[in-house]
């Protein structure tokens, strides 16, 4: 995804909006019960995309153990097949692609890793990048910017040189990956060129991309190939969904265009990885919007590989997996179901926490770079109830101090209680807990925690009351204390 996508909400209601510590069932409400959707058929392929670039949240600096500890894990949490990004090469070196190469060689050994417990393999690529020593060598054959989201080191596919180099660094990844079911590859972001030889860039990406699924197909010839269409304007995608209907070489679309083949469910609905900060406050969990949504489209989707971005989304993989299996299910049932096997609670603390769970996911009040108002803040009553319910349940359950997930969530309350500008909890406790999460993370995680320590000094407000809601009203209090 595009850097320059990434945004930090200021304001506003996430997932439950003003529902208090979690869900309120259709009895208490006084709305109607739901219908229930018949379970007919399964969704295939199921599984998470783990997108390794140098946007995600660490992931891209993990070595061979921690790749093998997230597979696991996520096959115990119902995943069947996981995607990966082996080489965006706009954002590599050509000594990373090398015969022996440490990155190449990780890489081969990630797909090795996922078909060795026993799940499908899926690879993302570009059809367009190749290494930036590359156009650094050969200037003219730079793809045009400005239309497209190409992010970097884009070749013109309609140069025919600059093709050739395209070709050949894909058949050495189709060559060299051991294993490969699906091939995902968008149209742009990343991807494409806007000069007037690519026009119009649909029928360009098909011819590459095809040309690319023929190659692929001599070394493993079950693959499935999966189109994209996201980023271009609707009389592209109307194009685009023309041409796909007549492409018998292609088995899926990612989420559009719609209409002419299966459908594989991927991030647009809802986005579940850069919403609220994009990792740098914890997770958004977004449970209720995974769910209307498989609700909404379990009876058109084929498929469901989720767009993932690092571990900050956990809660929203476990709960993407879960509802794509049965979109029945309630918020609190897969929720408790998380905190049972994952944070390894019982009892009454299972309830109290899938109810954390629920109700996080609220809007963070923080400004970039600039002073809050003293009024700002988040409307989020019962922000501190659930970061004291979860530093409540970490004294009786100690063994959660070893447990990053619980940390995630503990590090989301913090924040949402930093987006209020009043609360019950004091600003000392506040600060103290978020230094204790970011420490945890460092011990526990330490590729995030490097992630959220290299994050701008008005992320932190340890160093930057001035750009947090309640941090700032403390200050501001304090301030004018001085001339009344």
């Amino acid at each position: 995804m595009n850097p320059d996508r990434r945004t930090f909400f200021k304001a506003g209601t996430g997932s439950l909006g003003a529902l208090s510590l979690g869900m309120l069932s259709c009895a208490d409400s006084g709305r109607a019960p739901e219908t229930a959707i018949p379970i007919d058929k399964t969704i295939r392929p199921l599984g998470i995309y783990l997108a390794n670039h140098l946007q995600d949240t660490g992931m891209h600096t993990w070595g061979i153990d921690r790749w093998k500890r997230d597979i696991r894990d996520l096959k115990a949490m119902g995943a069947e097949c996981i995607w990966y990004l082996p080489i965006q090469f706009g954002q590599r070196s050509v000594v990373d692609f090398a015969p022996g190469a440490p990155y190449w060689e990780l890489q081969k050994s990630i797909c090795t890793a996922i078909a060795d417990e026993g799940l499908e393999v899926g690879i993302a690529i570009g059809y367009n990048d190749v290494f930036p020593e590359t156009l650094e060598e050969h200037p003219s054959w730079q793809a045009k910017y400005g239309k497209y989201g190409m992010e970097q080191a884009h070749a013109c596919p309609s140069q025919p040189e600059a093709l050739k180099e395209i070709m050949r660094l894909r058949e050495r990844v189709f060559s060299e990956i051991p294993r490969i079911d699906y091939v995902l590859c968008p149209i742009t972001d990343y991807g494409g060129c806007a000069c007037e030889k690519c026009a119009p860039l649909p029928e360009t990406y098909l011819r590459v991309f095809s040309e690319q699924t023929a190659v692929c197909r001599t070394f493993h010839p079950g693959v499935k190939i999966v189109a994209a269409g996201w980023g271009i304007d609707l009389n592209e995608e109307d194009m685009l969904r023309g041409l796909i209907r007549q492409a018998e070489w292609i088995d899926y679309v990612a989420e559009i265009p719609r209409g002419v083949k299966p459908i594989m469910k991927f991030y647009m609905d809802p986005e579940i990885t850069m919403a609220g900060g994009w990792g740098s406050y914890g997770p958004c969990p977004l449970l209720s919007l995974i769910r209307r949504s498989y609700r909404e489209e379990y009876g058109y989707i084929s498929g469901s590989v989720t767009y993932s971005e690092g571990i900050h989304d956990d809660i929203n993989r476990f709960a993407v997996l879960a509802f794509a299996r049965d979109p029945n299910r309630s918020v609190i049932d897969v929720a408790s179901q998380y905190t049972e096997e994952w944070l390894h609670l019982t009892g009454g603390d299972v309830r109290s926490v899938a109810e954390v769970i629920a109700g996080l996911g609220n809007g963070i009040g923080v400004q970039l770079g600039a002073y809050v108002h003293p009024d700002d803040g988040v409307d989020n009553p019962r922000a501190d109830e659930r970061l004291n319910v979860l530093i409540d349940v970490r004294k009786h359950a100690p063994a959660l101090s070893d447990n990053y997930r619980y940390w995630l969530l503990h590090f989301r309350a913090v924040y949402e209680s930093l987006s209020v500008t009043e609360g019950k909890i004091d600003i000392d406790t506040l600060l103290k807990e978020i230094g204790t999460a970011r420490e945890a993370f460092r011990r526990l995680e330490p590729e995030y925690g490097l992630f959220l320590d290299q994050k701008s000094r008005w992320s932190k407000p340890e160093l930057s009351p001035w750009n947090w809601p309640r941090t700032f009203h403390h200050a501001w209090n304090r301030e004018n204390g001085f001339i009344r």
